[in-house]
Parts: structure tokens; C-alpha cells; sequence
């Protein structure tokens, strides 16, 4: 007698950490261990749109799928590959049979056919919804020892080493505009004057010719954006595309262009066209405003009488960690490089 088959569709997703990618894996309550997210397809999805669901019900982020590269599956994997047959209506990495005993959908042992898809996590420090298991990022080190089914293993070491190369395949890489990259040096060089001349006391004329000037910048950078994308390297050069987040950096007075620009900057990153630091100094501008804390210790404040000082850090154990991936100092040594830079006037 044939074994009942039910469709799934899995998601095993990846995030760029500085140089490092990890995977994210989620400890499953009935199985046990840690494992790609997914679930049973429902009636009228697309196994990608269970995917992408059941990666946000189960892990609380919002990933984007890689399309399949054509690679064969492990030949250590454990499950057979069903063939194209059983995938109609999309285009998983792999479609595998995997038996599995009773779960809430069948009383009885029965078999899986898992759509496996291949994704990313552009923002792994940004919004996060409620999850519903626990949930962690992992090296390719650490996943050869995890308390893990030997399927995600296998396939999540192989992705492991894929993953990088075909991200940066994906990124779209226009051909240089060099006029482009002289007026954001431009731009660039007249905001950083402007401020570095700023003293103690800011006149009400000097904060109308700050704010103009702001403004213009970020309208400018708008037209730009809406028009060629995020000015990344590949169109800019690594100057430009430094000069292009500092300008979205003091958009402040448009918080909403700086929460839609954080997602094209966090894409550029993954994809090896910014720099990951620009990320987290974004992040952590747009976090502050929102949220009060922040994680990787970029934005300081310089209380009335005290010294400089980071504005509230998240899990603040961590952040010499999270900033050393990046290639910044500890939050203590540019504290002191801020207060330097700053003296108090007597």
C-alpha cells in the first residue's frame, strides 16, 4: 500500500555577517534539533509562498528566494530527488521524498514531498516579527557540530559554500558613471564642511541653511535612486557609493526615504556592492529613532555635563563582536576617538 503524501516546502536562509555567512535554523518542538523552517503547502499557495511564510511565522524575518542554480543534490543526502513532476506550479532548488512519522496532518507514518528553496535575509539586524520557535544564525563550523537531522547537515554545508557565489551572481552590476560618482564626492564634501565648521551654538539662520541644505542632498538622492537603484560600487566606485550613504545617512528630516533606502542598501550589501559597515550604521540611525537602542553601538550622544556615550545597545555583551565583523574599533576606543574629536570648550 502507498504511503500518503503531503506537499511541504522548506527554506534554508542565509545572512551576510561582515565577510561571514551563516545560516538560519530553527529548533523544531515535535522533531527535535535544529533544522531548515517550512511547513505543509496550503490550498491556492505556491510552495514559494509557503516558503516565505512559513520562514516568517517560524524564524520572524522576511527572506527573498535565490532562483535554483541547477546543482544536484549531495550525493550523501539522505531523501531521493522526486524529479519535476512533483513541483507544477513553481521552481523549488529540489523536490525531495522524505518520510516522516504522525504529525497533525495524518495520523500515520507517510511521506513528504519537500520543495527545498535557497534564500536570503538582507537585514538580519533589522525588524523582526514574533517567531514561533527558537531561532538562531549559524557558520558553516558550527553547523558540522549542531544537534541537527543529518539532511539539513548535509545540504546546509553545501549551501554553505554556494550560497556566497550565487548571491553575488544575482547583484546586478550597471557600468561606471563617473559623472555620477563626481557629484556625490561633490555633495559629499559640502556636507562634511558644513558640519565640520558647525560650533556650540547653532544660529536659527545656520539651521535653515543646514536643513536646505539636507534636503537637497536627500531629493537629490532620491531622483537618483528612483532612477539607476542603490549607487553602489560597480556604478560609483567605493568613494561614490560611501558619499551615496552619507547622504542617506543625514536624511533624517525624510525618515521615510531612510527606511525605504535601508532595504536597497541592506540588497547591495548581501550582494558585495556596499560595504556592510554602511549597513549597520544605517540600521542603527533608523533604530535609535524608532526604537530608542540600537545594536552595533554607531550612534553616540553627549549628555548635558557628561561625556560622550552610545545610545542604549541591544544585547551589549555582543556588540564588540558585532562591530569587529564589520571592521570597526570597539565602542570604547571610538568612544574616546568621538570625545577627542569633540573637546569640550572651556
Amino acid at each position: 500500500m502507498d504511503l500518503v503524501r503531503h506537499r511541504t516546502a522548506s527554506l534554508y536562509p542565509f545572512a551576510r555577517f561582515g565577510d561571514t555567512w551563516r545560516l538560519g535554523v530553527i529548533e523544531h518542538p515535535r522533531h527535535g534539533g535544529w533544522m531548515a523552517c517550512g511547513g505543509h503547502i496550503e490550498t491556492g499557495e505556491t510552495p514559494e509562498q509557503t516558503a516565505l511564510r512559513e520562514a516568517t511565522e517560524e524564524t520572524g524575518y522576511r527572506a527573498r528566494l535565490l532562483p535554483p542554480a541547477g546543482h544536484a543534490l549531495p550525493a550523501d543526502y539522505p531523501h531521493p530527488e522526486t524529479g519535476t513532476e512533483a513541483c507544477v506550479d513553481g521552481a523549488p532548488w529540489w523536490t525531495v521524498s522524505m518520510p516522516t512519522g504522525a504529525d497533525g496532518r495524518h495520523p500515520a507514518r507517510h511521506v513528504h514531498l519537500d520543495h527545498i528553496h535557497v534564500g536570503v535575509v538582507d537585514r538580519p539586524y533589522g525588524p523582526v516579527d514574533r517567531r514561533e520557535h527558537p531561532f538562531r544564525w549559524i557558520t558553516a563550523d558550527e553547523l558540522a557540530t549542531l544537534d541537527a537531522p543529518a539532511d539539513t547537515r548535509i545540504l546546509g554545508q553545501v549551501l554553505h559554500e554556494l550560497a556566497p557565489s550565487i548571491v553575488a551572481a544575482q547583484c546586478v552590476r550597471p557600468a561606471r558613471d563617473e559623472a555620477l560618482r563626481k557629484e556625490l564626492l561633490r555633495r559629499r564634501d559640502v556636507d562634511q564642511d558644513f558640519r565640520n565648521a558647525l560650533g556650540e551654538t547653532v544660529t536659527d539662520d545656520v539651521a535653515a541653511r543646514w536643513a536646505a541644505m539636507d534636503n537637497d542632498n536627500t531629493n537629490w538622492l532620491k531622483s537618483i535612486i528612483d532612477r539607476v537603484g542603490w549607487p553602489g560600487r560597480a556604478l560609483c566606485g567605493d568613494d561614490g557609493a560611501d558619499a551615496a550613504w552619507l547622504l542617506a545617512q543625514h536624511a533624517d528630516r525624510q525618515p521615510h526615504l531612510q527606511e525605504e533606502w535601508v532595504n536597497l542598501l541592506a540588497e547591495a550589501v548581501t550582494g558585495g556592492d556596499a560595504a556592510p559597515w554602511q549597513l549597520a550604521f544605517l540600521e542603527d540611525r533608523i533604530a535609535v529613532r524608532t526604537e530608542g537602542s540600537q545594536w552595533f553601538g554607531t550612534q553616540f550622544r553627549r549628555p548635558v555635563g557628561g561625556d560622550w556615550e552610545p545610545f542604549p545597545i541591544r544585547e551589549p555583551d555582543g556588540v564588540d563582536q558585532r562591530r569587529a565583523e564589520l571592521g570597526l574599533n570597539p565602542v570604547d576606543e571610538r568612544a574616546k576617538e568621538i570625545a577627542d574629536d569633540n573637546p569640550r570648550k572651556p
